[in-house]
């Protein structure tokens, strides 16, 4: 009986160790769209820290910027926080979320917010792709943002 229980408890001890081990990326590998889903889940999918690779698009629809070093942080939980790290947009502010109408996709939440300039960002969430999210801004001739969790 005794070592029936200690493989008992290995077995469940094993399968805790795992299930403790995975996390919203193993989640985030998956291909997901976003932008019609309710805000929850768009939150709950975004929730955490992003490193921005290139954005793409634009009035030129082949261009390309790359990014090495810009971070950001979306704090979804209480209050809708965004905080980036070097890149294009330098903020450290409050989303506001608000529904609405995207150029692309129809009726979606789109993610308001100021930068650190007082400049005002209007950003849609795509999706979730492979590991990549996707946002864009929303206007006519989008620039499209592309990043990976760390």
């Amino acid at each position: 009986m005794n070592n029936l229980m200690r493989l008992f408890f290995s077995i469940f001890g094993s399968i805790l160790l795992v299930a403790s081990c995975s996390n919203n990326s193993d989640r985030r590998k998956t291909n997901i769209q976003l932008y019609d889903k309710p805000l929850s889940i768009i939150k709950s999918h975004m929730e955490g820290k992003w490193q921005l690779h290139y954005i793409k698009g634009g009035f030129i629809t082949n261009y390309v910027q790359q990014y090495d070093d810009c971070y950001w942080k979306f704090e979804l939980n209480n209050a809708d926080k965004l905080k980036t790290i070097n890149g294009p947009i330098s903020a450290d502010t409050i989303i506001f979320w608000e529904a609405g109408q995207d150029n692309y996709a129809g009726e979606t939440y789109i993610m308001n917010f100021y930068d650190k300039d007082n400049i005002p960002n209007s950003f849609i969430v795509d999706g979730i792709y492979n590991d990549t999210l996707m946002i864009h801004i929303n206007s006519a001739d989008a620039m499209f943002f592309y990043f990976t969790e760390y």
